[in-house]
């Protein structure tokens, strides 16, 4: 099933209209945003705008990092105390770390009906890019607060009314409907970068690099890749510690005073049982999690192996 090459939303419910039809020169078109680009490097410029080719190319492992279809709204993001980071790069969108998320502002063009219709759809190799992309934000704005936000971080254009933006969704949500219509990566929401990077290094042989570092500095590399030293400095501090205590307990027994001898080898015995049982429970809890969601994730990649309807999930992930 080819993606049909026809313009999502209505000429009549475009966001951004035609208003400077003057010529830009003989070289350069003028897009919907006024940016100037050559004739012969349109399509590479629009390329960099919508190929997430990146994600594509580890897409059988895109599993690991996030859900089908799950893209919470702008709202929620703030609930989950993330912060909103704007990026123009289009293989960001929706990446997510602990506490940031990246989002593309929807690229003017994608929101002119003329401009749609003459340079995105006969390109059919970018034409399912555009369109996911286009679906992401049925989702991330999808009440009045949403979108508050979205002119606040400048992710749509200042001029557009909250009744305009519901008819352009909905002109989305009815024309946007089945997997196969968009590029496969956004067969997948939201992506959990410490996983892109661990898959890229693996499956794509990139060690050093990963898919996206966010360190500018050592100092803050090594403090999120080595906390996990500190706690196992902790623990064995105390088992050392625990077992000075049983030697010295030892030792009491030779003397005099044998019931602090069998406290301190009662308290010592009881330590280095509670360091090894705190290391087997986090151990268990671990693996529980680990299999538990990455049961859940297999399952859910099924729906990415044949022709969905896209519009079945909510925005967190829940079939209607």
């Amino acid at each position: 099933m080819q993606a049909p090459a026809q313009v999502p939303f209505s000429e009549g419910n475009e966001l951004l209209s035609k208003t400077d039809d003057s010529p830009a020169s003989d070289n350069c078109i003028r897009l919907p945003d006024d940016l100037l680009v050559r004739h012969g490097e349109l399509e590479g410029y629009l390329a960099s705008q919508l190929s997430v080719g990146r994600l594509n190319a580890i897409h059988d492992w895109l599993w690991r990092a996030g859900l089908p279809g799950r893209v919470q709204p702008l709202h929620h993001q703030k609930v989950l105390r993330r912060n909103i980071l704007v990026t123009e790069r289009i293989d960001l969108h929706l990446v997510w770390t602990d506490d940031n998320i990246f989002i593309k502002p929807l690229a003017p063009f994608l929101l002119q009906y003329a401009f749609f219709a003459q340079h995105i759809c006969p390109n059919l190799s970018l034409l399912p890019s555009a369109l996911g992309f286009l679906h992401t934000y049925t989702k991330l704005i999808q009440h009045r607060t949403d979108f508050i936000l979205a002119l606040e971080l400048r992710l749509l254009p200042p001029d557009v009314t909250w009744s305009a933006w519901n008819r352009f969704r909905l002109d989305l949500l009815t024309n946007i409907t089945h997997s196969q219509q968009i590029n496969k990566r956004y067969h997948y929401g939201e992506l959990r970068l410490s996983r892109l990077n661990s898959t890229y290094r693996l499956h794509k042989r990139s060690w050093r690099g990963g898919y996206f570092l966010v360190y500018t500095r050592y100092q803050s590399f090594f403090t999120a890749n080595f906390e996990w030293l500190l706690l196992a400095f902790a623990y064995y501090s105390v088992a050392l510690s625990a077992l000075q205590v049983l030697l010295s307990a030892n030792q009491g027994y030779d003397n005099t005073n044998r019931v602090l001898g069998g406290i301190s080898l009662a308290l010592g015995s009881a330590s280095i049982l509670s360091v090894f049982l705190a290391l087997l429970i986090m151990a268990l809890l671990f693996m529980t999690l680990s299999i538990l969601n990455e049961n859940f994730a297999r399952r859910r990649r099924a729906d990415v192996e044949h022709d969905f309807d896209l519009n079945e999930y909510k925005a967190y992930g829940v079939k209607a």
